[in-house]
């Protein structure tokens, strides 16, 4: 009886080790950490047709203030409209501009009376017009000010790291 009940006690250590080991492995293996990427990351578009781009924001916290600078190449591209995304209340714009002479987008805004956003979405939307066959990658473009090409701040003024996703433009 003694050794029945040390086997069952075993058993039972054995099982909550293994579940214990999956529920580590699942959590090191969900998708964590802040991301801002372009999407679609890759777009399909016919010359003169134009493309919507997003810059979309994956699970972040406590957001009042978003600076991005992106690239894309001049001679398959051209911004006819620049739009905030509505994820965060822009009372305060910094920048909101784009230079298709060089191939340039830059956008800053701020919330000041407002509660700092957090979760999931839509923080620009460009919107290009496809001038030529190619592909033209959208790239998040370093600065003096943003040496990632992005930089975000929570209520604290403490920048938010984030992971910062390139997309790509194909015009055929």
């Amino acid at each position: 009886m003694e050794n029945t009940i040390f086997r069952y006690l075993l058993a039972i250590r054995i099982w909550l080790v293994t579940v214990l080991a999956v529920l580590i492995l699942l959590s090191s293996c969900a998708p964590s950490g802040t991301a801002i990427k372009v999407e679609p990351a890759i777009s399909q578009v016919r010359i003169n047709d134009t493309v919507k781009v997003l810059i979309k924001v994956e699970n972040i916290v406590n957001l009042i203030g978003v600076e991005i600078h992106l690239s894309f190449d001049t001679t398959v591209l051209e911004v006819t409209e620049l739009n905030g995304g509505g994820f965060i209340n822009a009372d305060f714009v910094v920048q909101n501009a784009f230079d298709n002479a060089s191939g340039t987008i830059d956008y800053a805004v701020a919330q000041i009376n407002s509660v700092p956003a957090n979760g999931s979405g839509t923080l620009l939307e460009i919107i290009f017009r496809a001038k030529a066959s190619g592909d033209s990658p959208i790239r998040f473009l370093g600065t003096q000010a943003a040496p990632a090409g992005a930089l975000f701040s929570d209520s604290n003024g403490m920048a938010i790291q984030a992971s910062l996703i390139d997309g790509k433009v194909n015009v055929r």
